[in-house]
């Protein structure tokens, strides 16, 4: 290892090699053992060396010393029997210690050194108990997390005293064969208990407790209790309550969880909250309330007794009208998703960065956000909110970076300005005729709906775009009707990316259609089409490996130059492995496998063998798309390679 004090070279490798070389010969004609009391005689010696003419390198500390030695034994003049990696770096160690050719050590002796190497070098070990538990609250499943425990003893102790339970009696249900002929809810109730009262026993804090229960009935309100007051007297940090209910009968929230000082996550779903007097939840970090009928002054007193709220959702709440947060000097997001009832949302946050509305368009609602001067995401999937938005709010975000609008059906145009904007998407087009972006950062675009705007952009520099159009028209005549108007609206849009550039991924519900350039680019005869254009140099694999999850498509055309080999490398994409389990879903269970298990072959299809298909599918998209293929590419200055797939499972693998 060269020391820190030495200047680099750019011809560090040879110079290195030069070192050891000189180094070893140094070990060599140590022909007596030197006595070296401490490190100082070791560093005097050493010096000594290099005065000498041996250019000795300088080692710093004990690890560097061993490899660098280890490294100029194997360079050296004399062979030494060393066994494995670790022994030779030990031996070496002794060797630059004692001047002389490298101990043989046998016996119990070896393998205590062994180990204190192998300890030395295990420093994920050595990491304290409280990195450890936030390497774990980090990961995204607890799958994930118990996979940790193999790493050492240590981790598989720290495993279990993190504390994440999962309580969820669907699961619990399903693993019990029908012949049992037990009575799987009190067994449930049976097990969580049993469950709750051993883990604490042997640990005193409990990390996440999630408990979604199915079959709750007004009779289980204590024993439900009894597991709360359990968690909380183990200093819970995150709680998942999510209680079934039949009709009117729904659990209701105890104080309990409304009092902890511990607390810093809390999900809650189908259950009744009542008002509170002492609400202490001084650490809450987030608070997401769904399937809840909740009252202006309850939610109002609650989020008002919760200062280190970062994340504030309501999902599918009803009785709410009106919702106003202000003073949350951390709140960071705020998502509301279809509480319907909502007639006016007034948010006064100024480090928020991310807000998300959505809801039925027949229910109009008022969003304010006036001192939101911190946003950067904004989503609205609302056309009444988005029109409002339009009118007067856009330029009071200066540093919006990304914006999501559900357009109304009678918007026709619509002016975006933005300094900062980056990425911008419009859904629901249908009236949409012309929208003007000013955004000189814009680098990504999407735009969903029936029909292709004009779209002005100040100035262009996209990289990326996505276009998807839901045609009413039927598949064979798209090509005659809506679909040469569309294509009429399009290739301005496309002409302004550079042509060789980019590449171009056209799909349909069966049918993919990839070009390496934007040069020979023309609209095929497909109804509810989308469109992705991405950089040429970005990876193609996750948008085509999406597709193959979703679709499940027939085929997958390829056009490219005449000589290029980029249909072999979309190939090499989709090709079945020779390998049984792949390591794509090695740890998903046998409901959410990917696209590659239900994949049954995939090979490149000629003229002939495409006609053949065409004829015989019963697919009219497909045996439309194969002529219209033929008739497009057989004469021009290109190359179109058809790779046919099949499928064991005609089901799109969706992950759930």
């Amino acid at each position: 290892m060269v020391s820190s004090n030495e200047p680099m070279h750019a011809c560090s490798g040879k110079k290195r090699k030069h070192e050891m070389g000189d180094n070893a010969d140094c070990v060599e004609e140590c022909s007596r053992p030197k006595e070296i009391q401490g490190e100082k005689d070791v560093m005097e010696n050493d010096v000594n060396c290099v005065k000498e003419g041996a250019r000795l390198i300088e080692i710093q500390g004990e690890k560097c010393e061993m490899k660098d030695n280890a490294n100029c034994a194997e360079e050296g003049g004399r062979p030494k029997e060393i066994q494995g990696e670790k022994d030779e770096m030990e031996d070496n160690a002794n060797c630059v210690e004692e001047g002389a050719e490298p101990k043989e050590i046998q016996g119990g002796m070896e393998l205590e050194k062994t180990a204190q190497s192998v300890e030395s070098m295990d420093r994920i070990s050595h990491l304290p108990d409280h990195v450890i538990h936030q390497i774990l609250s980090l990961l995204r499943n607890v799958k994930d997390a118990i996979r940790t425990s193999s790493f050492s003893k240590r981790w598989r102790s720290l495993w279990y005293s993190y504390g994440v339970l999962i309580f969820d009696e669907h699961k619990f249900a399903a693993g019990i064969e029908p012949e049992d002929g037990s009575n799987k809810e009190s067994m449930f109730r049976d097990y969580v208990t049993d469950t709750l009262r051993t883990y604490l026993e042997k640990c005193s804090q409990i990390q996440k407790l999630l408990l979604h229960m199915t079959s709750y009935d007004l009779v289980d309100t204590p024993v439900v209790d009894s597991w709360l007051t359990f968690s909380f007297a183990a200093n819970i940090k995150e709680l998942d309550l999510h209680i079934g209910f039949k009709d009117s009968k729904r659990y209701t929230v105890p104080d309990i969880v409304f009092s902890s000082q511990t607390l810093t996550g809390l999900r809650i779903s189908g259950c009744i909250l009542q008002s509170c007097s002492n609400i202490t939840l001084p650490h809450l970090q987030k608070l997401y309330l769904r399937k809840i009928h909740l009252a202006e002054h309850i939610v109002l007193n609650l989020i008002s007794c919760c200062p280190s709220i970062e994340d504030l959702r309501f999902i599918q709440c009803s009785g709410l009208k009106y919702l106003f947060v202000y003073n949350l000097i951390s709140l960071n997001r705020v998502e509301i998703h279809n509480c319907n009832q909502l007639k006016n949302v007034d948010i006064c946050a100024p480090n928020l960065d991310t807000f998300w509305f959505s809801g039925k368009k027949s229910t109009p609602c008022k969003v304010s956000l006036e001192l939101c001067k911190s946003l950067k995401k904004l989503t609205i999937e609302h056309p009444q909110v988005t029109r409002d938005f339009c009118e007067n709010q856009y330029f009071k975000f200066p540093l919006l970076e990304k914006l999501d609008l559900c357009i109304s059906d009678k918007m026709k145009s619509i002016s975006i300005f933005n300094p900062c904007l980056k990425r911008l998407a419009l859904k629901g087009c249908k009236k949409l005729s012309y929208a003007q972006i000013v955004a000189p950062n814009l680098v990504s675009f999407e735009l969903k709906g029936e029909s292709m705007p004009f779209v002005d952009f100040f100035p262009f520099c996209l990289t990326d775009a996505k276009l998807s159009f839901e045609s009413k028209t039927e598949g064979r005549d798209v090509g005659l009707g809506h679909g040469n108007k569309l294509w009429f609206m399009m290739r301005p849009f496309i002409s302004r990316f550079n042509p060789e550039g980019f590449k171009l991924v056209i799909h349909s519900n069966k049918n993919i259609i990839i070009h390496e350039d934007l040069n020979t680019v023309k609209y095929p005869p497909l109804p509810n089409l989308g469109f992705e254009i991405i950089k040429a140099s970005a990876c193609l694999e996750d948008i085509l490996y999406g597709l193959l999850r979703t679709l499940h498509p027939v085929s997958v055309s390829v056009i490219s130059s005449s000589d290029s080999k980029f249909p072999e490398s979309v190939y090499e994409m989709i090709k079945i492995k020779d390998e049984d389990d792949p390591v794509c879903c090695r740890y998903n269970t046998s409901k959410n496998k990917c696209w590659r298990h239900f994949l049954k072959d995939v090979k490149f299809e000629n003229w002939e063998e495409m006609l053949d298909v065409g004829e015989a599918s019963e697919d009219v998209n497909t045996s439309t798309l194969y002529f219209w293929l033929q008739l497009s590419y057989t004469t021009m200055p290109c190359q179109m390679r058809n790779l046919g797939l099949s499928w064991n499972s005609h089901q799109p693998d969706v992950e759930t």
